[in-house]
């Protein structure tokens, strides 16, 4: 995808490095960690499948044009992680979607996976809009 590379490259790297540095990491083990998660994101599948996980009292609340922004490329991580978990009510569910690569916002997602290695996350532009609905499925905690 020409479109990607292009975004990718013109990622403001001395922006990213200084999240790294505040981190205290050292600026060789950033930039190796920096071109990694940029290989990651120029070699994603597309479209790609995410995971979400939201709360709320009624599957019916849940609003179907836009689901949210930030995802998970792994199901299994999500369901062991509750610092996934947005909203506020009694039910969970998770949502499984399919999503272009051109909705993914490099920037963020690059950022996030600077402040929250852990996580795995892909953030999509416009609260997601766009995305292909595979499955909501309530589960239990």
């Amino acid at each position: 995808m020409k479109l990607l590379n292009v975004l990718i490259e013109n990622i403001n790297k001395k922006q990213m490095m200084s999240h790294f540095q505040t981190m205290g990491i050292e600026k060789n083990e950033a930039e190796e960690i920096l071109d990694s998660l940029i290989y990651r994101i120029k070699n994603l599948p597309d479209p790609i499948k995410l995971y979400r996980i939201l709360q709320v009292d009624d599957e019916n609340e849940i609003d179907k044009t836009k689901l949210g922004s930030h995802y998970s490329t792994s199901k299994k991580d999500l369901l062991q992680s509750h610092s996934y978990i947005t909203g506020s009510g009694e039910k969970y569910f998770l949502i499984t979607v399919n999503s272009p690569k051109k909705l993914i916002d490099i920037r963020e997602t690059i950022t996030n996976n600077i402040l929250y290695p852990n996580e795995n996350e892909i953030t999509l532009k416009n609260k997601g809009r766009g995305v292909e609905i595979i499955s909501i499925r309530e589960i239990t905690r």
